[in-house]
């Protein structure tokens, strides 16, 4: 019964620490856990955290009595590190303490918990010599090894985290802070990203006085993977458009630089249009989703001429589409994670629903589009979460 009441205690803390953790209070919530769980069971009279300071380690946080002072233990910086450098914890035994004339006597359990042994958990116990002591022992080393595991899965979460943060402080770099001025047309963008970072990714490239690159990729799978496939495209859209090249041959440039012969990896799909001022674009669709023109008529088009995915062949080839603007259309460029979306019921949001939904508001604002697109996509999801990054591209016609 005893152990299955220390087996509930744990699952607790777990629990305790956890919730805690995704608040970023992940070291007090342990020391508070550890004695609010134990306190009683394991004889913990208190727990604290030790810093270096100096030549010594100072008590900061504490639970439980307040009797830090009365103890005779050293804590030498020297001593505890050399004792505790590649262990997952150690034992301080035979601290005394002088009350009402009558020596009493604990030990300290020392854990690491912070990097380069710059946090320290103490358990101080009743002293853990003869039979009950032994057995309490054996449930603190318990106690122990989960500390230890908490306390590992938090640094490399934190280390996660922080390559994350690098990552997506380098993703952000590659998207328009703000858009460049596009002759001949109003352009607003949006990409939103499913985690920290992912694959989608857009880009407003001025060529000329009378010409704008918009692109718009989507690099296959998810997370840091993908961001790295999109930061290779971005560089090398960048190398392309500083050349005269046809659309076509700019294409087949991009393809090369990140297919490998023989190997189906780095696919990215990608629209790429050269919109000119007077209205004439001239495209090429790499297997990305078709965008579409809403005619100021209310008619549509689809922009699906090109080819396959970028990264699939070094040796593809590929066609480009041209169509003509008149002022009033509007173009709209996305990624997948929009339409391919389910909603409980097993349901597609899908192209079609993307089409109603700019039909029918596309008198208004560009930006007020992409937030009716949005709530469209919101209340069709319900409560679900979103599985991939969303990117919009719109463009229309002054």
């Amino acid at each position: 019964m005893a152990r299955v009441f220390f087996e509930r205690q744990l699952f607790d803390l777990i629990e305790t620490v956890s919730k805690a953790e995704r608040r970023g209070q992940f070291a007090r919530a342990l020391l508070e856990g550890v004695h609010r769980q134990f306190a009683a069971q394991l004889g913990l009279v208190a727990v604290a955290e030790f810093q270096p300071v100096g030549a010594r380690y100072e008590i900061g946080a504490t639970a439980g009595e307040p009797i830090w002072p009365e103890l005779d233990g050293s804590y030498s910086v020297r001593v505890l590190q050399r004792r505790l450098q590649g262990q997952l914890w150690w034992i301080q035994r035979g601290l005394k303490r002088q009350l009402d004339g009558q020596a009493l006597w604990y030990d300290l359990i020392l854990i690491p918990i912070g990097r380069d042994l710059k946090h320290i958990l103490g358990l101080l116990t009743r002293s853990m010599s003869g039979d009950e002591g032994m057995e309490r022992e054996a449930s603190l080393s318990v106690l122990s090894q989960l500390i230890r595991l908490f306390v590992d899965r938090h640094h490399q979460q934190e280390r996660l985290n922080e390559i994350l943060a690098l990552a997506r402080d380098q993703q952000l770099s590659l998207l328009p802070a703000t858009l460049p001025t596009v002759p001949g047309y109003e352009v607003a963008g949006r990409s939103i990203p499913a985690e920290e970072v992912g694959g989608d990714y857009y880009q407003v490239i001025p060529l000329s006085s009378a010409s704008t690159a918009l692109a718009v990729a989507d690099a296959k799978g998810h997370g840091f993977e993908a961001a790295v496939l999109a930061t290779g495209l971005h560089a090398a859209l960048r190398v392309v458009n500083e050349t005269p090249f046809k659309v076509t041959h700019k294409l087949r440039l991009l393809n090369r630089s990140l297919a490998e012969k023989g190997e189906i990896r780095n696919l990215v799909s990608l629209f790429y249009g050269e919109f000119e001022s007077e209205g004439r674009v001239i495209y090429g669709n790499c297997s990305h989703p078709p965008p579409f023109i809403v005619r100021g008529d209310g008619k549509t088009e689809d922009l699906s001429v090109g080819g396959v995915f970028l990264g699939m062949d070094p040796d593809s080839e590929y066609r480009i589409g041209v169509c003509e603007l008149q002022p009033g259309d509007l173009v709209v460029i996305y990624t997948d994670g929009w339409t391919e979306l389910f909603n409980d019921a097993g349901e597609e949001f899908g192209p079609e629903r993307m089409r109603a939904v700019v039909l029918e508001h596309r008198e208004e604002k560009l930006d007020a589009i992409m937030d009716r697109i949005q709530q469209a996509c919101d209340g069709f999801r319900g409560e679900l979460g979103y599985d991939d990054d969303r990117t919009l591209l719109l463009a229309r016609k002054r």
